[in-house]
Formats: C-alpha cells, sequence, structure tokens
C-alpha cells in the first residue's frame, strides 16, 4: 500500500509541477514590443474556430506577445461560437486589434467590438448584426414578433456592453442590431428607422462629437503592416496562427465526448468484471484517449491530463492483477482518472491559478454529469442482458485460465447436469471451471463473483452455457 500510495501522490505532483512551471514560464515572460500574433477570422464562424482562436490567444500569452491582430472576413455565423470567442478574446490582457480585411457581417462585428481597435481595409464594411435563425435547410423561420424582439434585445445589450468595455460608441454598435430606432450624430441621420446600420470604412472612420472621435473604425490602412506601423508596433515579428483541419475533426470529436467517456466506463466496468485486460480495455483506453485527443485540440487541455489519465489506467490495472480486492490503487485510480477528465475540460489560460474557481468548472461538471447517467443506463442494461448471452460466456471463458488443469472429454449430455452440485476450482469472475460430480467443466456465473473451493449448483444449461450458483 505505501508503494501505490507514493506513485499516486508522485503522478499528482508531476501533474501540478508541469502546470505550475507552465503558468510561471508565461507570467515570467515579459511583454514583448517586438512580437505581435495574427489570429484568422474566415468564413463561418463556427465552432472550429473557436479552438482557432483559442490557441491563438494561449500561444500569445506564453509568448508575452504586446498584441494580437485578428484577420477578418466573415459573413458572420452561428452566435454561440460567437460567445466562446469573445469570452476567449477577453482573457487576452494586453492589446487587442481588428483588421477588417473585407467585410465583418453579423457575428463578424460583435467579435470586432470586443478587441479594443478596429482598423479597415478601403472597400471592406462591418455591421448588419441582427441575429436570425436558420432551419437545417437554410431557411429562416418566420419567428413570432415577441420573440424575435425578446432575442434582438439580448444581443443589442451584448454588442452595448462590448463597446462600453472597449470605448466604442455603444449607440452605434447598437443600431447594428436593432433596425427599430433611427441613428443620428451630430444632427446628421446615419440610420433611419427600419434599417440595419451597415458602415463601409469611409464612414466608420469619420469624426463626430466634440472632441471629435471616429464613429467606429481607428483608420483605413491597405494590410496588416501598415496597421501595426499605425498601431505603433512599427518593425513587429508577425507570427501567424494558422488553422490545422484538425480542427473539424476535433469539433466532431467533442461533440461526442459524453458518449466517448460513457464507452470508456462501460469498458472499464466490463473488464473489472473479467479480471482481465483484453481487447475491451484497450478500447476503453482508446476512446478516453479520443477524448483527450478533442479536448486538446480545442485548446482546452494541455497533455499532462492525458498522463494522468494513463497513471490512473495503471493504478488500475494493478488493483486488478496486483493487488486484486486491495482497493486502494483502485480508487486511487479511479480520482486520478476523473480529476483528468474534469480538467481536461477546464479552459486555463497562461498565468491563472492551477485549481480553477467554481464557474470555471460548471460547464465541465454538466459534461461529466452527462456522461455518468449515460454510463449508469449502458452498465444497467449490460448486467442485466449480457450474462445471459453466449457472448459474455466466451469473453469471460477467453479472460480466465487454470493452469494445470485440462478438461478431459465428458462422457455425459451437459443437460444431465442441471441440479448436480460440484465445486469451483478457481474463481469465477464470472467464468471458469469447476468439477462437477467427477467431470471437469467449462462453467459461469448469471454475474456474481465465486470465490475458488466454493461449493456451486449447476442452476441451468442453454446449448454449451452452463450456469452455476453458489451453494450458501
Amino acid at each position: 500500500m505505501p508503494a501505490i500510495f507514493w506513485i499516486g501522490l508522485m503522478a499528482l505532483g508531476v501533474v501540478s509541477a508541469e502546470a505550475a512551471e507552465a503558468a510561471g514560464s508565461s507570467t515570467a515572460a515579459e511583454p514583448s514590443q517586438k512580437t505581435v500574433y495574427v489570429i484568422p477570422i474566415r468564413g463561418e464562424i463556427a465552432t472550429p474556430l473557436v479552438y482557432v482562436v483559442r490557441r491563438g490567444v494561449k500561444e500569445a500569452e506564453r509568448a508575452g506577445a504586446r498584441a494580437i491582430v485578428l484577420d477578418m472576413d466573415t459573413p458572420g455565423g452561428r452566435g454561440d461560437a460567437m460567445e466562446e470567442i469573445m469570452e476567449v478574446l477577453g482573457k487576452f490582457n494586453r492589446d487587442s486589434i481588428t483588421f477588417v480585411n473585407s467585410k465583418a457581417y453579423s457575428a463578424g462585428a460583435y467579435i470586432a467590438v470586443a478587441t479594443k481597435r478596429i482598423y479597415m481595409a478601403p472597400g471592406s464594411v462591418i455591421g448588419a448584426a441582427t441575429p436570425v435563425m436558420l432551419m437545417p435547410t437554410g431557411e429562416m423561420p418566420n419567428l413570432p414578433e415577441s420573440f424575435e424582439k425578446k432575442i434582438t434585445s439580448a444581443y443589442a445589450a451584448r454588442i452595448r456592453a462590448e463597446a462600453q468595455k472597449n470605448g466604442y460608441n455603444p449607440s452605434v454598435v447598437e443600431k447594428m442590431v436593432d433596425r427599430n430606432s433611427e441613428l443620428i450624430v451630430d444632427g446628421k441621420t446615419l440610420k433611419a428607422k427600419g434599417e440595419i446600420l451597415t458602415l463601409t470604412n469611409v464612414e466608420a472612420e469619420e469624426k463626430y462629437g466634440k472632441p471629435p472621435k471616429p464613429l467606429l473604425s481607428s483608420g483605413t490602412v491597405k494590410d496588416i503592416a501598415e496597421l501595426l506601423e499605425r498601431a505603433n508596433y512599427k518593425g513587429a515579428e508577425i507570427r501567424r496562427i494558422e488553422p490545422t483541419g484538425v480542427e473539424t475533426v476535433a469539433d466532431w470529436i467533442n461533440s461526442l465526448s459524453a458518449i466517448l467517456l460513457a464507452l470508456g466506463a462501460l469498458g472499464i466496468y466490463l473488464e473489472f468484471k473479467l479480471q482481465t485486460f483484453g481487447m475491451i480495455g484497450v478500447m476503453a483506453v482508446a476512446c478516453l484517449l479520443l477524448f483527450f485527443f478533442g479536448q486538446y485540440i480545442a485548446g482546452l487541455s494541455g497533455y499532462e491530463y492525458a498522463l494522468l489519465f494513463l497513471v490512473g489506467v495503471a493504478l488500475l490495472v494493478v488493483e486488478v492483477f496486483v493487488l486484486p480486492g486491495h482497493f486502494v490503487s483502485g480508487m486511487m485510480g479511479t480520482m486520478c482518472i476523473l480529476i483528468a477528465i474534469l480538467m481536461a475540460m477546464v479552459d486555463q489560460y497562461p498565468g491563472t491559478p492551477w485549481v480553477p474557481a467554481f464557474p470555471d468548472l460548471q460547464t465541465p461538471l454538466i459534461r461529466l454529469g452527462q456522461a455518468v447517467l449515460i454510463a449508469i443506463v449502458l452498465i444497467a442494461v449490460v448486467a442485466r442482458f449480457l450474462p445471459k448471452t453466449s457472448m459474455w460466456d466466451q469473453l469471460a471463458l477467453k479472460a480466465v485460465s487454470t493452469p494445470g488443469i485440462e478438461a478431459p472429454s465428458v462422457s455425459v449430455e451437459p443437460r444431465e447436469w442441471i441440479g448436480r452440485e460440484g465445486v469451483a476450482l478457481c474463481d469465477l469472475r464470472p467464468a471458469g471451471k469447476a468439477m462437477i460430480g467427477d467431470q471437469l467443466a467449462d462453467v459461469v456465473t448469471e454475474g456474481d463473483l465465486i470465490l475458488k473451493d466454493a461449493r456451486v449448483k449447476v442452476a441451468r444449461v442453454e446449448g454449451s452455457r452452463v450456469v452455476v450458483t453458489k451453494i450458501s
């Protein structure tokens, strides 16, 4: 027990040290005037783009970069992905700039306002941010007026809050969402009632008020090099974050994360019942590692939690093969696996505490809860029906071996054994060998563990399946 205890503590210590070292190195990095990260916001805004932005922001934080620049050309996209991107941008503690390369419609306008400055290319446009709902066919349904007003009000408040935080005119950005009001600045009507505000680069940089301030854009620039010069980052090293294509695969994997976790738990349960580690165990570990791969690509997890998970699996293997029934290594292994899975879903940034706050744990706990519920249902179904099938017998009989015991040819029909008593020659977990009368037979229990030398009785014979129960 002491060895297992210290192995677990050392594993947790290694992971904690690695996380602390990563956090410490990121906080120690001094902001560099010579490094700016450029993150592409191209095409439709969807979950894979969230992963790209998250990766870029975390790399910029670790490198101590002075600024990030969003290179934007988007028609808009999903509201949930948009809000995630805005939250990720809010974690970057230094300068953030949007370069509207061509267009920033709908969700793109929200994301642009979530940065501290906006520059626009010649001929570019920004706005038209009214939320819409699309059917799977791509059609827009006719929504009740009350529902449409509710959604519009919520999104108007969201973009207004970002404008106030980053120093933009809240009235201007709100009119990109709300068509039911007009925008008048310095006596000039910029948007009539019933229209949605969309600004060209020239209109967005016009100055109004006293003292004069740009309506939205800090200026028109032809490219990112000129933008950096205007933004006082002349000569900065540009590091570009490029989409890898794997983000789309990760999106698919993460959409199945609860099922992958449930299948992994089911596989571990079956291996415990069979007291072995074979193909089922390999598939269970593969499902869980696939889950970690998805979280890693999503930018939520580092490799350290996959390492902690493997330590947990190793402790479970020790429980099954080295110290069966000891429970200590099994409990520690289970704890390592649960902590690894939970922490892999937490969105941590360089410099933040290793132990997350409760709000950061809410979504991971919900997802873990979903996986647990699915696993409970699957395990209940398997425990109820699988032991009564020939497949279970094949799995169980392959999982056991009794050295030195070979079954001789049987001189009686197995069906004649019903009601006969015998002795278990090995632990039946649930399969193994038993001496029924003077005949050696491969037997299986109804799922219960029967220890070696226990008295058993043949309950029924189903084909070649000999089912025994323990005699109390």
